[in-house]
């Protein structure tokens, strides 16, 4: 099951990813969300092989995370690549430079089963695809206008 999004970002492709890649940011979102995070190693390079073992609630229940880079292309984009019990994730993030302050960011998010039970999860889960989809663009679009305003406040200062 895949869900993707396309977004325009007024600001430029290096800002982006560098606030994509800003990982001490995006451990302090998720942990403000009930995620519990944990790096695979404290002085782990921002890079390829950096990772983290995270404690997601997800239909009720804790569920164990762990994710890696696999790919990191500055300012092109990365790829993270995720499991979960029987569950084989990936997320890719895409950079586009339109102009020299615009930017348009693809971000896809696959889940593939390898379990029966995953299937069935899996299963479950596509019958709420669209809210889900719907969902997911709602807070990458909030992400892409949160970069926004924050490039516009840095530029004007």
């Amino acid at each position: 099951m895949k869900f993707s999004t396309r977004q325009d970002i007024e600001a430029p492709a290096e800002f982006v990813f560098e606030r994509l890649v800003d990982f001490e940011g995006l451990e302090r979102q998720a942990m403000r969300r009930g995620i519990n995070v944990n790096r695979k190693s404290p002085s782990q390079p921002r890079g390829v092989g950096a990772g983290w073992t995270l404690k997601v609630p997800f239909r009720g229940k804790l569920r164990d995370l762990v994710a890696e880079i696999r790919e990191y292309d500055a300012p092109n984009g990365l790829m993270v690549d995720a499991k979960s019990g029987g569950l084989d994730m990936i997320l890719t993030a895409d950079l586009l430079a339109l102009s020299p302050q615009r930017t348009r960011m693809t971000l896809g998010y696959d889940v593939r089963p390898n379990t029966l039970s995953a299937r069935i999860l899996v299963q479950s889960v596509k019958f709420a695809k669209g809210t889900l989809q719907k969902r997911f663009e709602t807070r990458v679009s909030k992400f892409c206008d949160h970069l926004a305003d924050e490039y516009l406040g840095a530029s004007k200062r």
